[in-house]
């Protein structure tokens, strides 16, 4: 019946299955009445019809917006992680390099290595290598801060020696290997995950694949429920005092202790031909790049902002399939006719549907374009700024390493240089059977370029939180570099921003 009180009345919604949820808010949108009327009508059975219908039938997918999935990913590698966080819409939580030690049995194993025998005896070693040296680095850095920093005596010895290991594996991580298995949780609308699922069955990673596979079947069959463990000795109980079981079944029904994800929604998830053919434009990379591209110095962090949007879309199309900087590609499509241009566009365009959204190469127009050079750890932290637009260049032994501060002083860079050197081999002996698989090998170390498009907005909060005391040195220096570019080119939009210059004996015990 229709709302009978003006009464406001705001309040929270829980235990319903995603679809359920989604179609009492579909059809609350078009109804005088409470959702609270709405849902007591509604049954899983209905609900799968009516998304049957208006969702899969007309294409309404905003209705699937409405259907959030909390997913658990475990044991997956940190290199599928990216992957997966590169879908914007979804929020994501990750196990962190800081405050946890990984263990150094757990690591992906692509199945091309082990299966030719001796390749795969190389990968193991090249990684129980860099393990070995990952707990070695940390054992030995948390001895220098000990000697380097004494506990101060409003500190308990508990949260002493936690600050000493977490900043010890600030150092330490840049060895962990990025085939290293790591935990993550997200928690996504139907419609997203249902792309999500799509867009990663495209990719050329086979971990990458057969996860999407996964993420398909978690969203179909039942979740798991932690409240069933704690009601199964009730549900005992009722037996034992002679409640039918009949009736015991019903109110698990109503308890709704087994509820799948969203099985209607997440359907058509196969990966598109726009999608699988993308990629096709590294193959036409080669043909419009120069040896003289290659010239151009390479800086931690540049600022490109002088490019036309043709420039930029043609600059943005190559990126991700060249080791080559960003200004370099800008420097390339200047030279290029107008024709030339057209079939680099017309390339990616070919294959494109009503359906398919253009790649994100077409975001062009973002004022502040930074090309960055940094280490893997960096890149998984900053990555997280998913409002940016970014372009990102795979992982390899192009650019070199980064050495962390304070390895020298404490007399470890010795270590650290030689486990690079070995990985710096396995990594090309590797690539010789599969370039893709022999990524794995690779510690965190290495340097990889990505692309961060943005406007001022998103600027000032990249530089304000990342500057701030208590983040990683890696991404605090280079994003201070950012803050200083942008000072000299535009001081007056510079003006605000509240960077913070990084003291790093000074912020030692802080966060």
């Amino acid at each position: 019946m229709p709302l009978e009180s003006h009464d406001r009345d705001v309040f929270a919604i829980v235990g319903l299955a995603p679809e359920t949820q989604a179609v009492a808010f579909a059809k609350y949108s078009r109804s005088q009445e409470s959702v609270k009327t709405t849902i007591e009508d509604l049954t899983d059975e209905k609900s799968a019809e009516f998304h049957e219908k208006w969702v899969i039938g007309y294409g309404d997918a905003s209705v699937a917006d409405m259907a959030m999935i909390a997913m658990a990913l475990e044991n997956i590698s940190m290199i599928a992680t990216k992957a997966i966080e590169d879908h914007r819409l979804a929020s994501y939580q990750e196990k962190s390099t800081r405050y946890v030690p990984f263990d150094p049995t757990r690591f992906h194993k692509p199945k091309k290595f082990l299966e030719l025998g001796a390749a795969g005896e190389l990968y193991t070693h090249a990684i129980e290598e860099l393990m070995a040296g990952y707990t070695e680095l940390t054992d030995g850095m948390i001895a220098y801060f000990r000697a380097k920093y004494p506990r101060p005596a409003d500190t308990t010895d508990r949260a002493y020696e936690n600050k000493l290991r977490a900043r010890a594996l600030d150092v330490a991580r840049y060895v962990l290997p990025v085939s290293t298995l790591t935990n993550m949780g997200l928690i996504a609308s139907a419609r997203e995950i249902r792309y999500m699922i799509s867009r990663l069955r495209a990719s050329g990673n086979e971990e990458v694949r057969e996860i999407a596979a996964e993420l398909e079947r978690a969203a179909l069959e039942p979740a798991y429920n932690p409240q069933t463990k704690k009601v199964e000795p009730l549900f005992e109980k009722l037996t034992q005092y002679g409640v039918p079981d009949d009736l015991v079944s019903e109110v698990r029904v109503a308890l709704r202790l087994s509820v799948k994800g969203a099985p209607t929604l997440i359907k058509h998830t196969e990966p598109r031909e726009y999608l699988l053919k993308k990629d096709a434009i590294g193959k036409l990379a080669c043909l419009f790049l120069e040896d003289d591209d290659y010239g151009i110095e390479e800086t931690r962090v540049q600022l490109v902002s002088d490019a036309s949007p043709e420039d930029e879309l043609v600059a943005s199309l190559l990126y991700p399939h060249t080791t080559v900087s960003y200004e370099a590609l800008v420097h390339r499509s200047r030279k290029l006719t107008f024709e030339q241009k057209r079939a680099l566009i017309d390339s990616i365009n070919a294959n494109r549907t009503s359906h398919d959204n253009l790649s994100r190469e077409f975001e062009v127009g973002n004022h502040f374009v930074f090309d960055t050079l940094m280490d893997y750890g960096a890149y998984r932290d900053l990555q997280r700024h998913r409002l940016t637009s970014q372009l990102s260049q795979p992982i390899s032994t192009a650019h070199g390493y980064e050495i962390p501060r304070d390895l020298e002083d404490a007399g470890l860079l010795p270590l650290y240089e030689k486990l690079l050197h070995a990985n710096r081999e396995a990594f090309a002996a590797l690539s010789a059977i599969d370039g893709e698989e022999a990524r794995y090998v690779l510690a965190m170390a290495w340097r990889k370029r990505t692309l961060f498009k943005m406007n001022l907005r998103e600027l000032y909060h990249i530089i304000e939180l990342r500057s701030r005391s208590g983040g990683h040195f890696s991404y605090r220096t280079l994003v201070y570099d950012m803050y200083e570019l942008v000072r000299k080119q535009h001081p007056l939009l510079a003006e605000h921003i509240r960077a913070t210059h990084m003291n790093f004996d000074a912020d030692f015990y802080g966060r």
